[in-house]
């Protein structure tokens, strides 16, 4: 699949408003056009280096994916970039610049085998990418360093938010931690649950404009069974897994759990959560195992 396909499924972006006016539209060696507006900046992109940025993908006019005012991304520049893609861009680019491409979904169909396009991409689309560079690494090392420091300032505006969607039940509610947020409803009887033990628990879970997107005490949702997990080992996301050790034995709990411990960017396709959405769960511990069981024969 084409790397302009893989960003339009997977990359987040960036509101980037570039006017029709300006330089004059070119084309990539494989046909892609686009608009290149020239900053000042003098340090260009090179093979092996990250460029840092911000991107917006529209499909004809509606805006498909947008980092916002959201974390910025980071690209690796590879030695080979495909034909009609934004990756034959790279290596033009230097700090400061802005860029806006468009690709037809119809030449991608025609390189690409019945069936392998996602329902949203309809024969006739256009794709508009919008992208601004923030800055460019050498190398990984300094790349990590920059991202640690976006997402450590991106991980306090979360804190902010959720703090202020709680309001004044904050004073009563345990904060994890990772950072999630626990209000106890029912305290539930026995020992606290520990790492490594094995729990069944209901769940439903809301975004915090109020919409379910899942449940398995709701009919709806087709899967009534209990949730049964290990407790600490990764099988659940951070924020929901960090919950875990504040409850008991038939212990209820709401969750609050901000986007970077939830699904962050990278939420499950063609669902409800958004990019960046945090999330509650209404939780009940139905019952505490030491460990999980054996597979069955």
């Amino acid at each position: 699949m084409s790397t302009s396909i893989r960003f339009a499924i997977i990359l987040i972006s960036t509101a980037l408003f570039v006017s029709c006016k300006g330089p004059a539209f070119q084309k990539t060696p494989g046909g892609m056009p686009y608009q290149l507006f020239r900053s000042k900046d003098t340090q260009q992109a090179r093979v092996g280096n990250y460029i840092k940025l911000t991107l917006t993908q529209q499909i004809n006019d509606s805006v498909y994916f947008t980092t916002g005012n959201r974390l910025p991304l980071y690209i690796p520049i590879a030695p080979q970039s495909q034909p009609y893609d934004i990756s034959e861009l790279w290596t033009l680019l230097h700090v400061g610049d802005s860029v806006a491409a468009t690709q037809m979904m119809d030449t991608f169909l025609k390189r690409l085998p019945a069936g392998n396009l996602p329902p949203e991409f309809k024969k006739g689309d256009r794709i508009l990418t919008y992208i601004k560079v923030l800055g460019i690494f050498e190398n990984d090392s300094l790349k990590t360093i920059d991202e640690k420091k976006e997402n450590e300032a991106y991980a306090s505006r979360e804190k902010g938010e959720v703090e202020k969607f709680i309001g004044a039940k904050l004073s009563s509610i345990q904060r994890t931690p990772a950072g999630a947020y626990v209000e106890i409803t029912e305290p539930g009887n026995g020992d606290f649950i520990k790492k490594g033990e094995y729990v069944s628990v209901n769940y439903t879970g809301k975004t915090f404009a109020g919409k379910v997107f899942d449940s398995n005490t709701d009919s709806t949702f087709k899967h009534m069974e209990p949730l049964r997990f290990s407790v600490g080992v990764g099988q659940m996301i951070k924020g929901f897994d960090d919950a875990m050790p504040f409850l008991k034995k038939g212990g209820k709990a709401t969750i609050y759990i901000p986007s970077m411990l939830g699904y962050g960017a990278a939420p499950p396709p063609g669902g409800p959560i958004k990019p960046y959405d945090h999330l509650l769960f209404e939780v009940t511990v139905l019952d505490v195992q030491t460990k999980a069981p054996d597979p069955a024969k």
